[in-house]
């Protein structure tokens, strides 16, 4: 007997529904009872060659044991299928953060000031920043800087970030803290 997944290169996302299929051979024309194990546990046990699940959790390895009734010539009426260990991505929900380089976010009327957008929890995918003076957006784009000398006094700078193609994302969107400059 052996076992295939559903799941590309044995890697889902937790909580991802995941298919595993079992086929058995030599059966000599016989009843097949399929008993799907999880770590060694028995989670399902009868005449389906299929067991799905969303429960699994990193490195679980799932095997299947058969055994077959009114065989013909068989030598055993037991196997033992391949071991699939699947890997279990955590779901991760996008963060930003953003700083000021101005001290105490205090600065004089024409000042320059940077304001340093930092993402996580990205899934590895492409972040696109949207800072914001007042809930206005001021530079969209793939820069995680955004510089200014036209703040005047509490003016409120923020970031919004989308995240193109990352994995096992809750959601694709963050937004930042919030920082008040005095001028």
């Amino acid at each position: 007997v052996s076992i295939v997944s559903d799941a590309v290169g044995n890697t889902i996302c937790a909580g991802t529904s995941v298919t595993f299929t079992a086929t058995a051979g030599s059966t000599g024309g016989g009843t097949v009872t399929y008993d799907f194990k999880v770590n060694g546990t028995s989670v399902q046990s009868g005449s389906s060659n299929t067991y799905t699940t969303t429960t699994l959790v990193n490195s679980d390895a799932v095997t299947v044991d058969i055994t077959v009734a009114d065989g013909t010539c068989l030598t055993t009426t037991t196997a033992t299928s391949n071991s699939i260990v699947t890997t279990v991505n955590a779901n991760l929900t996008p963060t930003v953060t953003v700083v000021s380089d101005a001290s105490g976010n205090t600065i004089c009327a024409g000042t320059s000031v940077t304001f340093t957008a930092t993402a996580g929890s990205t899934g590895g995918g492409t972040v696109t920043y949207d800072f914001k003076v007042n809930g206005t957006s001021v530079q969209s784009g793939s820069l995680n800087t955004y510089t200014t000398a036209a703040l005047v006094n509490q003016d409120a700078v923020t970031v919004d970030i989308s995240v193109a193609g990352g994995t096992c994302l809750t959601t694709t969107t963050a937004t930042s803290n919030s920082i008040v400059t005095t001028v």
